[in-house]
């Protein structure tokens, strides 16, 4: 998912993305908040705020995302996406046979990308997922660059996905 963000005023901010449906869900986030949640018509969840997936709620056939990114205030923030079939726009009606189409069309989309959170590399999941380089924790996909940051994180997730914790190569 493309995240676009907007800054607001000094303390606050707009975050969303466009769906594959065609939707724009967005939110907007005021600092400090907890996570601020939004939907889309085809089912999608979207969350900001500090450990923003554990906002979602999983759902069969959806998978989870996530990325940080810097706010205007300087701060990391987190945006995560629960993630199934889009039931709207081209990618249904392109996909609307049902059938199955492989292991290239496995839950990540190809072009995505997402931040490694030890290192805050971006990371291709889709690549890292064939090279081993992915870990799940309390439900939610993680990607890496590197074997170093994979054994890194799989050690103490905790510490990566702490809101004060710097990713730095």
């Amino acid at each position: 998912m493309k995240l676009f963000v907007e800054a607001g005023s000094a303390e606050t901010l707009r975050a969303g993305y466009q769906c594959p449906c065609g939707c724009t869900p967005s939110v907007e986030y005021a600092r400090g908040a907890t996570a601020a949640t939004d939907s889309c018509c085809c089912g999608n969840q979207f969350a900001v705020g500090p450990h923003a997936a554990t906002a979602l709620t999983p759902a069969p056939d959806f998978r989870p995302e996530r990325r940080l990114f810097e706010t205007p205030w300087g701060d990391q923030l987190e945006a995560a996406w629960m993630v199934g079939p889009s039931v709207h726009g081209p990618q249904a009606e392109q996909h609307a046979d049902n059938h199955d189409h492989g292991p290239e069309h496995s839950g990540v989309q190809a072009g995505l990308t997402a931040m490694d959170p030890v290192c805050g590399m971006s990371v291709e999941p889709e690549q890292a997922a064939m090279r081993g380089l992915r870990s799940e924790h309390e439900g939610v996909e993680y990607f890496f660059c590197g074997k170093g940051c994979k054994l890194e994180f799989d050690d103490d997730p905790q510490r990566y996905l702490d809101s004060a914790y710097q990713p730095a190569m």
